[in-house]
């Protein structure tokens, strides 16, 4: 079926075409989705759940919906089942989707996501057919704009053209310049034709004006917006009808399906445009009547699409029977000539002289005009003979013409149209005297091998000694034995010439005899052709735009007319017909455009063959070219480039590269798929190459390619520094090829300045203003020179007193733009790459079991430490130096830890979150590593190992198996104990992270079977198996050696390039490994969190030795092990952990929509802050970087990034100055969709207050910004001695907006130490402003947690021992609220879990479920559905947990959150109790006869005139009323004075107080 065609192979630029087509399929998507409540943004991920999907499918097939289809699934495998139904609804429609599963859906797989769209569009934008659809589009296209030339949906639409001839054909006169139309505003002439085309004919713009321009529209983009104009009832479907039905005289039709099937309105229409059908009889069946039209049309040049077959059949789809009959309506430029409608009937017996003779002129429809006919009759002397015609008025006019001989002899009748002679035309026949005994019919031509009818006729039945006979042009003579008719009045016998003589006129003589006498007529000639034996010569293919010729030999043929039809793509191409001897012609013709020419030779009206001959013509112009390789090249280094000749017609490709002293320089050439080509070539020597492209043994444009091949200049770069002081690195340029050479510190950060020493010498100098590493680049020609990057470490000059240097936990919260991380998350290499000279104090540190420490003996060796993930770990300073401290785990990010005096220095306690390597740092007083620093510190989770195929019941002396899987544990060791080691226990490993374990227990008895990973007991063990006596005996020979030797790694091999640190999901990936002449095989194994990526190595060789490409693609974001083997052997440093990012996956927080205008432009206010909130939730461990300009001045956007949780970031912009801005967002370094963010910047009105943008160089640090211990003092501090002047304010709020009391105390100029107690555990909210503004990150989420309590020890039974922790505590917008919370009840001990949750209008709906292998986590799920207030209530056996009850505020605007978030401020919205309330602004107003009292500020509720759309109000003269609802505090609330319509913030506050029902 046609909706299995595959899609097509990539194109070169790959990530520009598949940009293209995404997006012209979501627009598809969307056009079909404009009559539902869905439209999707991001194709790849919102089709995941199925919802759409099927929303999708049910809006292709027009029917409401699809059954049984989840609106709101909740889980991976609902999301399943939705994305299987909408499947399983394309297949009964009787659509085949090949290699497409739910899961693919499901994950997000882009390219197969493409594919099933692509599918959509083929089955249900075009119809069913078996006929590939782009063969019938390119049918329709070009039977309707035939000047266009089109012979693909790519390149020959990029100007524009073809679209407005299109347009123009659909509505005539919409675009009738198209013909003068200049094509070098390309993008302008598609915008001008689409938008024509949207606003005229109704055909949506899927693919952008930009995008048809582009040389980068791929072919399936192209046939999706050109669909649009000949799918059923579309403009094109609709202007064919028109066409067609212009050209029926006086039928009519309605359609392209139904009315074509009975081969009548085919028979109208090729009789309309002058093609001949025989008559039929009543009795014709319908495929016969539909093919006997087809050959009439076929006489025509007009070939046919369909079969007769296919034709009537009702699936025959629209678009093959409109494409067909578009070809009538501009019809090919051969056509018939006018003697070819005229066929004459002439009764040549029995003519005697005097006697009125007759014959039959029979004119075809499609008449010439009748004067033009001319008829003559000669005698033997060359005489006329008198003849008249007399004409008819029948469709079929019929002519009889009458003339009387007078003489004996041979006449000749002669017929001519417009002065040609007539097919068969003159005719030869004899006058003598009147034989009335028998006559025959007379045969004018015969072909060999077909039967030719002789029949002889008698009017009295007498047919008694009747002979005929034939004579060859040889000479040969010949009796035809006749056979008598049933009647006995005729005879008749079927000839079968079997020769031709070439030597002779191929004339064969017939003779009819009676009684030894010619009968009347006899003897007459019937000349006789061979068109089979006709021969083409010159057939071998051309080139387009260029002449073309061929050479046809009749020699073996005889004599008759030659004809030849010669058509492209269904079209007639014009063709002319040169004799050039005897049996010899020149045909000529120019190809209409690359691709197979259909040659149809007939001889004396007869086919040559039955299939005709095909010319391949090509286009070297159309080949098109790729790729680095055709720029540039570095020396020894292989290179690719790539050539794509689908568009070019059949050919051969053929590739010559040579240096610059034109030695041919090896090359491979490989087909990837369908005529696209890649190039790969390793240049040896420096200078400028040619590469010439040839196909077909044409060079194809712009051949020959000059690349300059080019060599690195070397580099000096110094690998320490000292902060504030110059830096310079030496570049050497000799023997180096002309090229760009750029020098970028830290991305650009940091300014360089270069210095040209000599002719061929460099420097470039940089000044580090901040410790830690900085990151080198050094590219030449926009590549990376060996060894870049450099890391270069930066240190404080050395300072002999003081203490030592510890970095605090949590580090300081430093208010100023960010800076670059200490340790690259790339690859946090070990620091000194160089070795280090001992610092004055002999101090360095060894990896012990359980702790690292700094001693006086040196190591032997440095051990990997393992680290299990949440236990407490430290380690010992000892010594008088300064040592600063950092701990780097697997993401990058720097790990929190605390610090204690020791009498011999100090201990470092930490922890690791997450599983990975880890690194310890320490660096010295003199800015250099410790000796071993950094220390490789394995964080693992015992609990995360699986043990499986373990047997309860074993059998004595048999061998028992079982396996060990520690992929999800981390890396460490596996023990197995079987009875404490009085069995004997073997482990093998299979791979990476699997074992195998065997034992044999010879006795009776239940073995105890320990499994450890790390000396740590795993889930479950120790495990136990009982063990009885076998049935039969058995024995077991074991291995002499364990497989738990771990051999050592090897070493050198050298590993680089970025594929080992950093890659995106679903895109290609590289490393190299260079064994530097080593001899062996590499190996290598790349897993994923959840996957294995598939791997491919690829040698290279070069003057400098063998070398290895290793290339993946990883299909899911994560921390990924790349495990590097030579000879099977891990080499050093082995496995790498590259991080797997998609940027794609990073989310602005809510609607997209919502934070812009409709031209998708952010607004921003100058000098006010904007904050918003990024989900990086699905994009995997990556770094958040966002950037800004102002397009005028080019001066920086203030852009800051914070962390509110692990998977959001807040980002704060600020703007200086008005005007237009852009704002780049990347992760890891990769753009996200949509950066950059177009901005437009305002005025302010007035100076910022309430949140902005935070003073510069203010610090807050300390333990209290986080968390707190019930009824213990916390604290924190604020540095302000770097800010502008100004005086801090902090406010501390519980749960239920009250204050609560905190303590400040200047500890120096501008600096500040906070505390504060709280009462209760539960979550705090602390607010932190310089001068009136909050600070960055404020307000600040506590954590309060009781002192008998914490998160790292929990040992008692307790409500108190619970948790809870999610987004589903938190305030949000309703729009975008995901109400999910956890709740953590692993240290509880036994007891029930209840949870309930409350919303403005009682009880919510929760769904929860348990998680976690010890079953001891719930997951809850509820889902708001009005603002207002909600209240969970968790409780433990009955009793509410720490922080319960938990009031959750959802509002219905981010101005709304934001305020609540920054002042505590929120609506008056929120529920009270179900008592109207009516109150004037300055009495005491009294509820339900109570009076009201006066609170303090701080304990109400402000209601503001912008939030007056949140309540019911009635307003009259100083009054509001208002009607409070259930479940909420009864507080007070503000009151403000109603000034006019609005209520607006004003000095004359009161506060009332609503008291109990």
């Amino acid at each position: 079926m046609a909706e299995e065609e595959p899609l097509p192979s990539p194109p070169l630029l790959q990530d520009k075409w598949v940009t293209i087509q995404k997006n012209t399929f979501t627009n598809f998507v969307n056009q079909q989705l404009r009559e539902t409540e869905h439209q999707i943004e991001e194709l790849y991920t919102e089709l995941s759940d199925g919802v759409k999907l099927c929303a999708l499918v049910a809006a292709l097939q027009g029917k409401p919906g699809i059954r049984g289809m989840k609106p709101n699934p909740k889980n991976r495998h609902q999301m399943i089942e939705n994305v299987t139904l909408a499947l399983q609804a394309a297949k009964h429609d009787k659509l085949k989707i090949v290699n497409i599963g739910a899961e693919d859906i499901v994950n997000g797989n882009g390219k197969l996501i493409l594919g099933l769209i692509w599918s959509y569009i083929l089955r249900y934008q075009l119809g069913k057919t078996e006929i590939p659809p782009k063969q019938l589009m390119l049918a329709w296209i070009n039977a309707v704009i035939p000047e266009c030339n089109i012979t693909n949906f790519t390149t020959n639409w990029n100007n524009g053209r073809a679209l407005h001839a299109l347009i123009d054909y659909c509505e005539p006169g919409l675009s009738p310049n198209w013909r003068k139309m200049s094509t070098s505003d390309k993008q302008g002439n598609c915008e001008t034709a689409m938008r024509l085309a949207q606003e005229r004919l109704g055909v949506p713009i899927v693919v952008s004006p930009q995008h048809m321009a582009s040389s980068d529209l791929d072919q399936n983009s192209g046939m999706t917006y050109l669909s649009y104009f000949m799918k059923l009832n579309s403009c094109g479907y609709k202007a064919t009808l028109r066409d067609v039905n212009q050209l029926l005289p006086s039928s009519h039709v309605t359609n392209f399906t139904s009315d074509w099937r009975d081969g009548t309105a085919l028979t109208d229409l090729v009789q309309a445009v002058g093609g001949h059908i025989p008559n039929q009889s009543p009795s014709t069946g319908v495929i016969e009547s539909t093919q006997l039209a087809i050959q009439g049309a076929r006489d025509l040049g007009i070939e046919p699409i369909l079969s007769a077959e296919d034709m009537v059949q009702p699936q025959a789809g629209h678009l093959a029977v409109m494409a067909y009959a578009a070809r009538f309506i501009n019809r090919p430029a051969m056509k018939l000539s006018a003697a070819s409608y005229i066929e004459v009937l002439f009764n040549t017996v029995d003519i005697s002289p005097g006697s009125k003779t007759h014959y039959s002129l029979l004119m075809k429809q499609g008449n010439p005009r009748l004067h033009s006919i001319n008829v003559k009759v000669a005698d033997p002397n060359g005489n006329n003979v008198p003849t008249t015609v007399e004409w008819d008025d029948q469709p079929e006019a019929t002519g009889l013409g009458t003339f009387i001989p007078t003489v004996v002899g041979e006449h000749q009748l002669k017929v001519t149209c417009d002065g040609e002679m007539i097919r068969g035309s003159p005719i030869k026949f004899n006058v003598g005297r009147s034989k009335k005994a028998i006559s025959f019919v007379r045969r004018e031509q015969g072909i060999v091998g077909d039967n030719t009818k002789l029949e002889v006729l008698s009017e009295d039945g007498n047919v008694a000694d009747v002979h005929m006979t034939y004579t060859s042009p040889s000479g040969l003579s010949k009796e035809i034995a006749l056979s008598r008719s049933s009647s006995g009045r005729s005879l008749s016998h079927s000839f079968v010439p079997d020769v031709v003589d070439s030597s002779s006129s191929g004339e064969w003589k017939v003779s009819v005899l009676q009684n030894g006498e010619h009968a009347s007529g006899s003897p007459y000639t019937m000349n006789v052709i061979k068109p089979q034996a006709v021969k083409l010569c010159n057939l071998e293919g051309g080139l387009i735009g260029q002449p073309f010729s061929f050479t046809v030999d009749t020699s073996e043929a005889g004599k008759a007319e030659l004809q030849c039809l010669i058509t492209f793509s269904g079209q007639a191409v014009p063709s002319t017909i040169e004799r050039t001897g005897e049996d010899t012609y020149h045909v000529k013709f120019t190809p209409s455009g690359p691709g197979t020419h259909l040659i149809r030779p007939m001889y004396g009206g007869k086919d040559v063959r039955a299939e005709p001959y095909k010319v391949e013509i090509t286009d070297s112009n159309l080949v098109l070219t790729d790729g680095p390789g055709l720029k540039q090249a570095k020396i020894n280094e292989s290179t690719t480039f790539w050539v794509d000749a689908s568009q070019a017609g059949p050919g051969q490709l053929n590739v010559h590269i040579k240096d610059a002293g034109g030695v041919p320089v090896p090359s491979t050439l490989r087909e990837l798929q369908d005529k696209r080509f890649e190039v790969k070539y390793s240049p040896a020597v420096i200078g400028p190459h040619s590469i010439d492209v040839e196909f077909d043994g044409k060079r194809i444009k712009h051949s020959p390619f000059t690349v300059n091949v080019y060599k690195d200049p070397k580099a000096e770069v110094p690998r320490e520094g000292v902060v504030n002081q110059p830096l310079v690195i030496l570049l050497d340029t000799a023997n180096t090829e002309k090229g760009d050479l750029s020098i970028t510190i830290n991305e650009g950060r940091v300014p360089v300045t270069t210095k040209k020493l000599s002719k061929s010498s460099y420097s470039a100098e940089f000044i580090p203003s901040d410790l830690g590493q900085y990151k080198v680049e050094l590219e030449f020609n926009n590549s990376p020179i060996q060894g870049s990057p450099w890391y270069v470490n930066i240190t404080a000059p050395v300072v002999k007193t003081g203490p030592p240097v510890l970095t605090p936990t949590p580090p300081p919260v430093v208010v100023e733009p960010p800076t670059p991380p200490p340790v690259v998350v790339e690859a946090p290499p070990p620091l000194p790459v160089q070795p280090a000279p001992a610092p004055s104090t002999d101090i360095y540190a060894v990896v012990k079991p359980k702790s690292v420490r700094a001693s006086a003996a040196k190591p032997d060796a440095v051990p990997t430490q393992y680290a299990r993930v949440g236990e407490t770990r430290s380690f010992d300073i000892i010594g008088k130096e300064n040592v600063t401290v950092k701990i780097i785990d697997v993401f990058g990010s720097n790990v929190p830890f605390t610090s204690t005096p020791t009498p011999k220095g100090f201990a470092v306690n930490y922890k690791f979150k997450y599983i990975g390597d880890n690194w310890i740092h320490l660096i010295g007083e003199n800015g250099r590593p410790l000796k071993g620093s950094p220390f490789l510190v394995c964080a693992f989770d015992p609990g995360l190992v699986v043990v499986s195929d373990l047997q309860s019941h074993g059998v004595i002396n048999t061998p028992s198996h079982f396996k060990v899987n520690t992929l999800k544990a981390g890396r460490g060791e596996v023990t197995v104990l079987v009875d404490k080691g009085a069995t004997n226990c073997e482990v093998y490993s299979q791979s990476k992270g699997d074992y195998n374990v065997t034992y044999t227990s010879t006795t009776n008895g239940v073995r105890n079977i320990d499994v450890l990973f790390n000396n740590l007991p795993v889930p479950g063990s120790p495990f136990q198996t009982d063990f009885g006596s076998p049935p039969v005996p058995a024995t077991l020979q074991r291995p002499e050696t364990s497989a738990n030797y771990i051999t050592p790694a090897i070493s050198p091999i050298s590993v680089t390039g970025s594929g080992l640190h950093i890659a995106e999901e679903s895109k290609r990936a590289s490393f190299l490994i260079n064994p530097f002449g080593q001899a062996g095989q590499p190996s290598v194994r790349i897993e994923g969190p959840h996957s294995i990526a598939k791997t491919n190595i690829q040698p290279i060789d070069s003057a400098e030795g063998r070398r290895y490409e290793v290339t993946y693609v990883p299909v899911e974001t994560g921390i990924y092990n790349t495990y590097v083997m030579w000879n099977g052997r891990d080499i050093e440093g082995s496995p790498y952990h590259p991080r797997v990012v998609d940027s794609k996956m990073v989310k602005l927080d809510g609607d997209w929509y919502s934070h812009v205008d409709e031209e998708g432009i952010l607004s921003l206010q100058a000098s006010q802050n904007k904050r918003l909130l990024f989900d990086v939730s699905r994009a995997g461990p990556g770094e958040l970087k966002v950037t800004g300009r102002h397009l005028t001045s080019g001066s920086p956007l203030q852009c800051t990034v914070s962390e509110k949780d692990v998977y959001h970031y807040w980002v704060d912009i600020v703007a200086s100055e008005p005007g237009d801005a852009s704002i780049d967002v990347e992760w890891s370094g990769f753009p996200i969709p949509k950066s950059p963010i177009r901005a437009a910047v305002v005025a302010s009105a007035r100076a910022t207050n309430g949140y902005v943008a935070r003073p510069p160089q203010v610090v807050l640090s300390g333990f209290g910004l986080e968390s707190a211990v019930v009824n213990k003092v916390a604290e924190f501090y604020i540095d302000g001695s770097q800010a502008d002047k100004g005086s801090p304010g902090v406010i501390l709020t519980n749960s239920r907006l009250q204050n609560l009391q905190t303590n400040m105390v200047a500890v120096g100029e501008s600096e500040y130490r906070c505390s504060y107690t709280v009462p209760e555990s539960g979550i705090y909210m602390l607010h932190v402003s310089w001068s009136g503004n909050d600070l960055q990150g404020s307000p600040f989420s506590v954590t309060a947690l009781d002192g008998n309590s914490t998160v790292s020890s929990r040992t008692s039974d307790g409500p108190d021992k619970i948790t809870v922790r999610g987004d589903g505590v938190l305030p949000g917008i309703l729009a975008t609220y995901n109400g999910t919370f956890y709740v953590d009840t692993e240290d509880a001990g036994k007891g029930d879990c209840e949870v309930k949750v409350q919303g403005p209008k009682g009880d919510v709906q929760i769904v929860s479920s348990l998680q976690g292998d010890r079953k001891r986590l719930l997951q809850c799920q509820y889902n708001p559905t009005e603002i207002g207030l909600y209240v969970i209530r968790i409780r433990w056996s009955g009793q509410d947990v720490a922080g319960s009850p938990i009031r959750v505020h959802i509002f219905d605007t981010y101005e709304e959150l934001e305020r609540f978030n920054n002042t505590g401020e929120i609506s008056m919205y929120m529920p009270v109790e179900d008592a109207p309330f009516q109150s004037s602004i300055f009495p005491q107003p009294a509820v339900n006869g109570k009076k009201s009292k006066s609170v303090p500020h701080n304990r109400g509720v402000r209601m503001s005139a912008a939030m007056s759309r949140s309540y019911t109000a009635g307003a009259k003269a100083n009054q509001l009323s208002f009607t409070p609802h259930r479940g909420y505090d009864r507080k007070s609330y503000y009151i403000v004075k109603e000034n006019g319509p609005e209520f607006i913030s004003a000095p004359a506050q009161r506060s009332v107080f609503i008291a109990d029902k």
